[in-house]
Protein backbone atom coordinates (compact mmCIF):
# COMPACT_ATOMS: atom_id res chain seq x y z
CA UNK A 1 0.00 0.00 0.00
CA UNK A 2 2.11 2.66 -1.63
CA UNK A 3 -0.52 5.35 0.25
CA UNK A 4 -0.25 3.99 3.13
CA UNK A 5 3.26 3.35 3.32
CA UNK A 6 3.99 7.11 2.09
CA UNK A 7 1.41 8.27 4.73
CA UNK A 8 1.94 12.12 6.37
CA UNK A 9 -0.70 13.49 8.47
CA UNK A 10 -3.33 14.87 6.45
CA UNK A 11 -7.48 14.73 6.44
CA UNK A 12 -7.92 10.89 6.28
CA UNK A 13 -4.34 9.68 7.17
CA UNK A 14 -2.06 9.96 10.01
CA UNK A 15 0.35 8.27 12.14
CA UNK A 16 -0.30 7.26 15.85
CA UNK A 17 2.09 7.49 18.72
CA UNK A 18 2.96 3.93 18.23
CA UNK A 19 4.32 4.63 14.55
CA UNK A 20 1.23 2.70 13.06
CA UNK A 21 -0.84 4.20 10.50
CA UNK A 22 -4.14 4.60 9.91
CA UNK A 23 -7.42 5.71 8.50
CA UNK A 24 -9.46 8.10 9.67
CA UNK A 25 -12.61 10.16 9.22
CA UNK A 26 -15.87 10.16 7.96
CA UNK A 27 -15.47 7.91 4.83
CA UNK A 28 -11.60 7.72 3.53
CA UNK A 29 -10.50 5.21 0.86
CA UNK A 30 -9.93 2.12 2.52
CA UNK A 31 -11.80 -0.67 0.91
CA UNK A 32 -10.65 -3.39 0.19
CA UNK A 33 -12.07 -7.12 -1.57
CA UNK A 34 -11.49 -9.88 0.57
CA UNK A 35 -13.57 -13.01 1.10
CA UNK A 36 -15.48 -12.06 -2.07
CA UNK A 37 -16.53 -9.33 0.24
CA UNK A 38 -16.03 -5.36 1.32
CA UNK A 39 -13.59 -5.33 4.07
CA UNK A 40 -11.97 -2.36 5.45
CA UNK A 41 -7.83 -1.49 5.94
CA UNK A 42 -7.56 0.02 9.62
CA UNK A 43 -4.16 0.48 8.70
CA UNK A 44 -0.71 -0.83 8.99
CA UNK A 45 -0.12 -1.96 13.16
CA UNK A 46 2.58 -3.67 14.42
CA UNK A 47 3.85 -4.05 10.76
CA UNK A 48 0.54 -5.75 9.51
CA UNK A 49 -2.23 -4.52 7.17
CA UNK A 50 -5.03 -5.08 9.81
CA UNK A 51 -8.24 -5.38 7.98
CA UNK A 52 -11.91 -5.38 9.72
CA UNK A 53 -15.03 -6.71 7.65
CA UNK A 54 -17.27 -4.03 6.10
CA UNK A 55 -20.39 -5.72 8.12
CA UNK A 56 -21.14 -7.22 10.79
CA UNK A 57 -21.53 -11.30 10.68
CA UNK A 58 -24.19 -11.77 13.41
CA UNK A 59 -25.26 -11.27 16.58
CA UNK A 60 -24.05 -13.67 19.45
CA UNK A 61 -22.65 -13.89 22.90
CA UNK A 62 -18.78 -13.00 22.96
CA UNK A 63 -18.91 -15.95 25.81
CA UNK A 64 -21.32 -17.71 27.89
CA UNK A 65 -21.40 -20.24 30.51
CA UNK A 66 -23.01 -22.70 32.30
CA UNK A 67 -25.20 -21.78 35.47
CA UNK A 68 -22.73 -22.90 38.20
CA UNK A 69 -20.25 -20.51 36.56
CA UNK A 70 -20.56 -16.92 37.16
CA UNK A 71 -23.96 -17.22 37.26
CA UNK A 72 -24.28 -18.30 33.45
CA UNK A 73 -23.07 -15.03 32.42
CA UNK A 74 -20.15 -16.14 30.68
CA UNK A 75 -16.47 -15.22 30.98
CA UNK A 76 -14.49 -12.44 29.80
CA UNK A 77 -11.00 -15.05 28.69
CA UNK A 78 -10.78 -14.20 24.74
CA UNK A 79 -8.14 -17.44 24.95
CA UNK A 80 -11.30 -19.32 25.73
CA UNK A 81 -14.27 -17.09 24.49
CA UNK A 82 -17.17 -18.93 22.76
CA UNK A 83 -16.43 -16.05 20.08
CA UNK A 84 -12.99 -16.49 19.71
CA UNK A 85 -13.76 -20.83 19.00
CA UNK A 86 -16.46 -19.94 16.57
CA UNK A 87 -14.24 -17.57 14.10
CA UNK A 88 -10.58 -19.76 14.49
CA UNK A 89 -9.28 -23.35 13.30
CA UNK A 90 -9.37 -25.89 15.94
CA UNK A 91 -12.53 -25.87 17.72
CA UNK A 92 -14.32 -28.22 15.41
CA UNK A 93 -14.77 -30.69 18.30
CA UNK A 94 -16.52 -28.24 20.11
CA UNK A 95 -20.22 -29.67 20.37
CA UNK A 96 -23.40 -29.74 22.62
CA UNK A 97 -25.33 -32.51 23.24
CA UNK A 98 -27.06 -33.36 20.48
CA UNK A 99 -23.81 -33.27 18.40
CA UNK A 100 -24.47 -30.16 16.90
CA UNK A 101 -20.86 -28.18 16.35
CA UNK A 102 -20.68 -24.85 17.83
CA UNK A 103 -16.44 -24.69 16.72
CA UNK A 104 -14.75 -22.83 13.92
CA UNK A 105 -18.16 -22.58 11.63
CA UNK A 106 -16.60 -19.21 10.44
CA UNK A 107 -13.49 -20.50 9.61
CA UNK A 108 -14.63 -23.83 8.03
CA UNK A 109 -18.05 -21.72 6.18
CA UNK A 110 -19.79 -24.35 7.70
CA UNK A 111 -23.29 -23.89 9.74
CA UNK A 112 -24.25 -25.27 13.76
CA UNK A 113 -25.44 -23.85 16.64
CA UNK A 114 -23.98 -20.26 18.05
CA UNK A 115 -24.07 -18.74 21.39
CA UNK A 116 -26.73 -15.84 22.06
CA UNK A 117 -27.65 -15.69 25.88
CA UNK A 118 -27.09 -16.65 29.19
CA UNK A 119 -26.82 -20.37 30.48
CA UNK A 120 -25.37 -21.16 27.35
CA UNK A 121 -28.24 -20.64 24.61
CA UNK A 122 -27.97 -21.61 21.69
CA UNK A 123 -29.31 -20.27 18.23
CA UNK A 124 -29.00 -21.55 14.40
CA UNK A 125 -26.14 -19.94 12.88
CA UNK A 126 -25.21 -20.19 9.15
CA UNK A 127 -21.94 -19.48 7.81
CA UNK A 128 -22.26 -21.61 4.27
CA UNK A 129 -20.58 -20.56 0.64
CA UNK A 130 -24.50 -19.77 0.03
CA UNK A 131 -25.38 -17.43 3.42
CA UNK A 132 -23.90 -13.58 1.45
CA UNK A 133 -24.65 -11.81 4.23
CA UNK A 134 -22.28 -13.36 6.60
CA UNK A 135 -20.62 -16.65 4.53
CA UNK A 136 -17.26 -17.85 6.29
CA UNK A 137 -13.58 -17.39 5.01
CA UNK A 138 -12.87 -18.88 1.58
CA UNK A 139 -9.45 -20.85 1.40
CA UNK A 140 -8.21 -18.12 -0.51
CA UNK A 141 -9.18 -15.61 1.90
CA UNK A 142 -7.55 -17.85 5.15
CA UNK A 143 -3.93 -18.32 2.87
CA UNK A 144 -3.43 -14.70 3.44
CA UNK A 145 -4.11 -14.37 7.21
CA UNK A 146 -1.21 -14.22 9.70
CA UNK A 147 -1.06 -15.78 12.79
CA UNK A 148 -0.49 -12.82 15.11
CA UNK A 149 -0.64 -11.51 18.72
CA UNK A 150 -3.28 -9.69 19.78
CA UNK A 151 -2.93 -7.96 23.28
CA UNK A 152 -5.80 -8.57 26.08
CA UNK A 153 -4.78 -6.03 28.41
CA UNK A 154 -7.94 -4.69 30.34
CA UNK A 155 -8.85 -1.53 31.92
CA UNK A 156 -11.04 -1.10 34.77
CA UNK A 157 -13.43 2.36 34.87
CA UNK A 158 -14.45 4.64 32.49
CA UNK A 159 -12.12 6.24 29.04
CA UNK A 160 -12.75 9.61 30.11
CA UNK A 161 -9.47 10.57 30.30
CA UNK A 162 -8.95 9.15 26.80
CA UNK A 163 -9.45 11.24 23.62
CA UNK A 164 -8.05 11.31 19.96
CA UNK A 165 -4.53 13.55 21.50
CA UNK A 166 -4.72 10.75 24.55
CA UNK A 167 -5.21 7.95 22.94
CA UNK A 168 -2.58 6.42 23.58
CA UNK A 169 -3.40 5.77 27.12
CA UNK A 170 -6.08 3.05 25.73
CA UNK A 171 -3.08 1.52 23.73
CA UNK A 172 -1.22 1.18 26.74
CA UNK A 173 -3.67 -0.44 28.90
CA UNK A 174 -4.89 -2.68 25.90
CA UNK A 175 -1.35 -3.90 25.59
CA UNK A 176 -0.75 -4.04 29.62
CA UNK A 177 -0.72 -6.58 31.95
CA UNK A 178 -3.77 -6.15 34.43
CA UNK A 179 -5.86 -9.08 35.26
CA UNK A 180 -8.90 -9.85 37.16
CA UNK A 181 -7.70 -10.44 40.45
CA UNK A 182 -9.48 -13.84 42.02
CA UNK A 183 -12.18 -13.78 39.65
CA UNK A 184 -14.82 -16.32 40.70
CA UNK A 185 -14.86 -18.41 38.11
CA UNK A 186 -11.08 -19.51 39.25
CA UNK A 187 -9.64 -19.60 35.56
CA UNK A 188 -6.29 -17.52 34.95
CA UNK A 189 -6.44 -14.48 32.33
CA UNK A 190 -4.08 -14.17 29.58
CA UNK A 191 -2.83 -11.08 28.38
CA UNK A 192 -1.62 -11.73 25.02
CA UNK A 193 -3.45 -14.36 22.57
CA UNK A 194 -1.58 -15.50 19.27
CA UNK A 195 -4.47 -16.31 16.36
CA UNK A 196 -5.58 -15.93 13.20
CA UNK A 197 -9.04 -13.83 13.62
CA UNK A 198 -9.86 -11.53 16.37
CA UNK A 199 -12.17 -7.91 16.87
CA UNK A 200 -11.17 -4.19 16.62
CA UNK A 201 -9.76 -2.81 19.61
CA UNK A 202 -11.67 0.39 21.55
CA UNK A 203 -8.61 2.50 20.25
CA UNK A 204 -9.18 1.12 17.00
CA UNK A 205 -12.64 2.81 17.07
CA UNK A 206 -11.30 5.86 18.94
CA UNK A 207 -8.60 6.50 16.27
CA UNK A 208 -11.16 6.11 13.37
CA UNK A 209 -13.22 9.25 14.12
CA UNK A 210 -12.56 12.61 12.48
CA UNK A 211 -9.37 14.95 13.37
CA UNK A 212 -11.50 17.50 14.58
CA UNK A 213 -13.24 15.17 17.50
CA UNK A 214 -12.27 16.50 21.26
CA UNK A 215 -14.69 14.86 22.94
CA UNK A 216 -13.62 11.48 25.42
CA UNK A 217 -14.47 8.04 24.52
CA UNK A 218 -17.15 7.80 26.81
CA UNK A 219 -18.75 10.54 25.59
CA UNK A 220 -18.05 10.37 21.52
CA UNK A 221 -21.91 10.02 20.55
CA UNK A 222 -21.81 13.96 21.87
CA UNK A 223 -19.72 14.97 19.32
CA UNK A 224 -20.54 14.04 15.27
CA UNK A 225 -17.22 13.96 14.19
CA UNK A 226 -16.40 11.24 16.95
CA UNK A 227 -18.99 8.82 15.93
CA UNK A 228 -22.36 8.77 13.63
CA UNK A 229 -21.04 11.42 10.78
CA UNK A 230 -17.35 11.55 11.12
CA UNK A 231 -15.95 7.94 11.97
CA UNK A 232 -15.61 5.58 9.31
CA UNK A 233 -15.78 2.22 12.14
CA UNK A 234 -19.14 3.58 13.54
CA UNK A 235 -21.99 1.23 12.16
CA UNK A 236 -26.20 1.80 13.52
CA UNK A 237 -27.66 -1.47 11.67
CA UNK A 238 -30.66 -1.65 13.70
CA UNK A 239 -30.71 1.42 15.69
CA UNK A 240 -30.43 -0.45 19.22
CA UNK A 241 -27.82 -2.96 18.84
CA UNK A 242 -23.93 -2.62 20.37
CA UNK A 243 -20.87 -3.84 18.81
CA UNK A 244 -18.12 -6.23 20.84
CA UNK A 245 -14.53 -5.41 21.49
CA UNK A 246 -11.86 -7.58 22.05
CA UNK A 247 -10.44 -6.09 25.36
CA UNK A 248 -11.94 -7.17 28.27
CA UNK A 249 -13.01 -4.96 31.53
CA UNK A 250 -11.07 -6.53 34.33
CA UNK A 251 -13.62 -4.94 36.90
CA UNK A 252 -15.43 -8.20 36.74
CA UNK A 253 -14.88 -11.51 35.64
CA UNK A 254 -17.67 -11.59 33.00
CA UNK A 255 -17.59 -8.01 31.39
CA UNK A 256 -15.55 -6.43 28.14
CA UNK A 257 -15.86 -3.14 26.18
CA UNK A 258 -18.31 -2.15 23.61
CA UNK A 259 -19.12 0.49 21.39
CA UNK A 260 -22.74 1.26 21.73
CA UNK A 261 -25.69 1.69 18.54
CA UNK A 262 -25.28 5.84 20.17
CA UNK A 263 -21.30 5.58 19.33
CA UNK A 264 -19.56 6.18 22.81
CA UNK A 265 -17.01 3.35 24.09
CA UNK A 266 -18.68 1.51 27.05
CA UNK A 267 -16.99 -0.96 29.49
CA UNK A 268 -18.94 -3.59 32.11
CA UNK A 269 -20.83 -4.71 29.32
CA UNK A 270 -22.19 -8.44 29.85
CA UNK A 271 -20.29 -11.15 27.51
CA UNK A 272 -23.55 -13.14 27.41
CA UNK A 273 -25.71 -10.22 25.52
CA UNK A 274 -26.18 -11.09 21.83
CA UNK A 275 -24.26 -8.27 20.43
CA UNK A 276 -23.44 -7.77 16.87
CA UNK A 277 -19.64 -7.92 15.35
CA UNK A 278 -16.91 -7.58 12.39
CA UNK A 279 -14.12 -10.31 12.25
CA UNK A 280 -10.76 -8.50 12.21
CA UNK A 281 -7.30 -10.21 10.96
CA UNK A 282 -4.04 -9.39 9.76
CA UNK A 283 -2.39 -9.89 6.22
CA UNK A 284 0.56 -11.71 5.39
CA UNK A 285 3.47 -9.67 4.10
CA UNK A 286 3.26 -11.63 0.98
CA UNK A 287 0.05 -10.14 0.17
CA UNK A 288 -0.22 -6.90 -2.12
CA UNK A 289 -2.43 -5.10 -3.05
CA UNK A 290 -2.82 -4.98 -7.08
CA UNK A 291 -2.57 -2.19 -9.55
CA UNK A 292 -7.23 -1.99 -9.64
CA UNK A 293 -8.94 0.00 -7.38
CA UNK A 294 -8.39 2.90 -5.59
CA UNK A 295 -9.93 2.15 -2.05
CA UNK A 296 -13.48 3.78 -2.70
CA UNK A 297 -16.54 1.44 -1.93
CA UNK A 298 -17.67 1.04 -5.42
CA UNK A 299 -13.65 0.37 -6.46
CA UNK A 300 -11.96 -1.54 -3.60
CA UNK A 301 -8.35 -2.46 -3.39
CA UNK A 302 -7.95 -5.83 -4.78
CA UNK A 303 -5.50 -8.46 -2.82
CA UNK A 304 -3.16 -11.02 -4.88
CA UNK A 305 0.18 -13.16 -3.36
Amino acid sequence: LNELNEAKDDSSIFVDPYGNIRYRGKDPNNYVTFNDELWRIIGIIDGKVKLIRDGSIGNYSWDSSDTSINDGRGINEWSQADLMKLLNPGYENEKLEDNSVTGSLYWNRASGQCYNGKNNATTDCDFTENNGNSKGLSEEAKSMIEKSTWYLGGHTSSPSDVTIDTMSLMMDRERGDSVVENPSDQLSRTTIWNGYVGLMYPSDYGYAADKTCTQDLYHYEYEDACSKTGNWLYQDINGDDDEWFITPDFDGAYVVWSVTYEGFVAYGTDVHFAYRFRPAINLKSSVKVSGKGDGKQRSPYELRF
